[in-house]
């Protein structure tokens, strides 16, 4: 018993304080980490939400490489409509020249 040491007062109120702190601790990061993870899935919710209400959304993987070949796809349609318009001209030109002509 000699060798045994007993704990004063003084140690086993710092060690209590310590386990209440500890305590009270633990319960903090528990309400943080409730509090984190309701955000999380509140911004999910309002991230998909978002997405769903654009119009041009489609859940597909290769949604980028379709809209880059609507992308082209209107530039050769549109390069279309303005050579055939100066093709319609043309003729109009060419209608009036012959119909001048006679």
């Amino acid at each position: 018993d000699a060798g045994r040491e007993t704990s004063s007062p003084g140690t086993e109120l710092s060690e209590n304080q310590a386990k209440k702190e500890k305590e009270r601790l633990i319960k903090e990061l528990q309400l943080i980490t409730e509090e984190r993870n309701d955000l999380r899935d509140r911004l999910r919710f309002l991230t998909e939400r978002s997405m769903k209400n654009r119009p041009h959304f489609r859940p597909n993987p290769y949604y980028e490489d379709l809209e880059r070949m609507e992308e082209a796809v209107m530039s050769i349609l549109h390069n279309l409509e303005m050579e055939n318009t100066e093709v319609h001209e043309n003729n109009h030109k060419l209608k009036k020249e012959i119909t001048f002509s006679r």
